[in-house]
C-alpha cells in the first residue's frame, strides 16, 4: 500500500482503482470513466467539488448542479462557471426578475422598485402648520423589493423642501 506513483497520501491503494482510504488530512477524490473509477488523494477538492470531512474518510463531492465551478454543499454554488450568473446558491442565465447581473461579480444582485411619491404634506414649521414665513414639506414612496444588506442601494424613500407659512399663529 501507498507505494504506487498515483498512490501519494494514501493509507490503502489499489493497482486497478488507485486510493482506497486517505491520510486524514487529505480528502479522497474519485472520478468515474465510464464503469471505471480512480481514486487519489488531495488536499483541496478540484473545482466543481467540495470537501466532506467523515470520520473514517474524507470525501470530494461533486457540485450537483453543472454550471456550478464551486459550491459550499452539493446544492449551494458558491461561484458559477463562465456566462452564469450566480443568485442565493444557484447558478442562472439570466438574472431572475428585480435582479440585476453584476458583470464584475457574475452575481444578481436584488434591485430596489420605487413606488409613486405620495402627495407633499402641509407646510411646518417646528411642527406646527403656523408661523412666519417659511417651513418644510415632506412626501414619501414605498420601496417595492427593498434588499437586504447586500443589495443594490435604493433611491431616496423622502424628500423635504422649503415652503412658505400661509398663516401666522
Amino acid at each position: 500500500a501507498g507505494l504506487l506513483e498515483n498512490c501519494t497520501g494514501c493509507v490503502l491503494c489499489s493497482e486497478d482503482n488507485g486510493c482506497i482510504a486517505c491520510h486524514h488530512r487529505l480528502f479522497l477524490l474519485i472520478r468515474r470513466d465510464g464503469i471505471r473509477q480512480a481514486g487519489t488523494c488531495v488536499h483541496t477538492c478540484p473545482p466543481g467539488y467540495f470537501g466532506v470531512r467523515g470520520l473514517e474518510v474524507n470525501r470530494c463531492t461533486k457540485c450537483r448542479s453543472p454550471s456550478c465551478e464551486s459550491c459550499f454543499s452539493r446544492d449551494f454554488c458558491m461561484k458559477c462557471k463562465d456566462k452564469f450568473y450566480l443568485h442565493k446558491g444557484q447558478c442562472f442565465r439570466q438574472c431572475p426578475p428585480s435582479t440585476a447581473a453584476q458583470s464584475s461579480t457574475r452575481e444578481c444582485q436584488e434591485t430596489c422598485e420605487p413606488g409613486p411619491w405620495s402627495e407633499w404634506s402641509a407646510c411646518t414649521h417646528e411642527g406646527r402648520t403656523c408661523g412666519c414665513k417659511w417651513g418644510l414639506e415632506t412626501r414619501v414612496r414605498e420601496v417595492r423589493g427593498a434588499p437586504r444588506e447586500e443589495g443594490a442601494a435604493c433611491p431616496a424613500r423622502l424628500e423635504t423642501r422649503r415652503c412658505r407659512m400661509r398663516k401666522h399663529c
